[in-house]
């Protein structure tokens, strides 16, 4: 390991991967919320839509 371009190489790549799965948990929680809110709202108009009738 006496080459430095090896251990730039090494150190890129696992930073990237790290990213990448930052990145999947970061996007995972988001839609998690967006669809439970998405659910929330859908509910209550179907709710008041059936009020209406």
């Amino acid at each position: 390991m006496k080459d430095p371009s090896i251990l730039f190489w090494a150190v890129l790549i696992l930073a990237s991967i790290a990213w990448y799965g930052f990145l999947v948990f970061y996007v995972r929680i988001k839609a998690g919320y967006e669809i439970l809110k998405m659910t929330r709202d859908l509910t209550a108009n179907h709710a008041k839509a059936q009020d209406k009738k």
